[in-house]
């Protein structure tokens, strides 16, 4: 059976800190085009019993055949999510600023 693999942040919380966890996620049924995985936790909860369909061929996609591609894809959209932050950080403290100068 197939194997696909996704990287995923694991945040801190009171168990420990925060790390970074391999999955590894069984293709049930595979198609020229797609594989089609079962939804792995915390999804599985919401989606039970149904499929996820992960694109063979997309740029980014859920999860990858290989751990090289899934890594390269994992760094992608963390360099994205830490712009996307970065970016709202800006936004809230030019908003501090504006707030501030309303007191006076």
């Amino acid at each position: 059976m197939n194997k696909l693999y996704r990287y995923e942040i694991e945040y801190k919380s009171e168990d420990g800190d925060t790390q970074v966890l391999l999955r590894e996620l069984d293709v049930v049924r595979e198609t020229k085009h797609t594989y089609f995985i079962s939804y792995p936790y915390p999804y599985s909860v919401v989606f039970k019993g149904k499929l996820k369909r992960v694109s063979k061929n997309a740029y980014n996609t859920f999860a990858y055949d290989t751990k090289e591609k899934a890594k390269e894809h994992f760094n992608r959209r963390t360099f994205r999510r830490i712009q996307w932050f970065e970016y709202w950080k800006e936004e809230c403290e030019k908003a501090l600023e504006i707030i501030k100068g309303q007191d006076e």
